[in-house]
C-alpha cells in the first residue's frame, strides 16, 4: 500500500471514529456533517480509480479509428473478392469492439457516485 492510500484509510478511519461518537452523543447535525465528508472522500476515490480506466478505453477506441481508417483503404485498393470480404469483417469486428467500448465509456461518464 503506497503513502497516498494509507494516508486515506487513515482518514476513513478518523471519520468513522467521529461518526461513532457523533452517534453516541447523538448529534444529529455533526453525524450528518461527517456523513457527508465520508461521501465526498468516496467519490474522490471512485473518480480516481475510474480515471485510468477510462483513459486506456479512449486510447483503444483511438486506435480502432486508426486501424478503421487503414482498413477502409485496403477495402478501396483491393481487387480480390476473398481479400475484399476478410477486410470487411475485419472492419466488423473492429466497428463491435468500437460499439463496445463507446458503450463502457457511457457508462463511466453516466455513472453516479454510490450513496452510503
Amino acid at each position: 500500500m503506497n503513502i497516498q492510500n494509507q494516508t486515506k484509510s487513515l482518514q476513513m478511519d478518523d471519520y468513522l471514529d467521529l461518526l461513532n461518537y457523533a452517534t453516541q452523543m447523538k448529534d444529529e447535525a455533526w453525524r450528518q456533517s461527517i456523513l457527508e465528508q465520508i461521501r465526498s472522500c468516496a467519490a474522490k476515490s471512485v473518480q480516481q480509480v475510474e480515471l485510468p480506466a477510462r483513459s486506456d478505453l479512449w486510447v483503444r477506441f483511438d486506435a480502432l479509428n486508426d486501424e478503421l481508417l487503414e482498413l477502409f483503404k485496403r477495402l478501396k485498393e483491393e481487387t480480390d473478392l476473398k481479400l475484399k470480404k476478410k477486410v470487411t469483417e475485419q472492419i466488423w469486428q473492429l466497428k463491435y469492439e468500437r460499439v463496445t467500448i463507446s458503450r463502457q465509456l457511457e457508462s463511466i461518464v453516466n455513472a453516479k457516485p454510490s450513496s452510503t
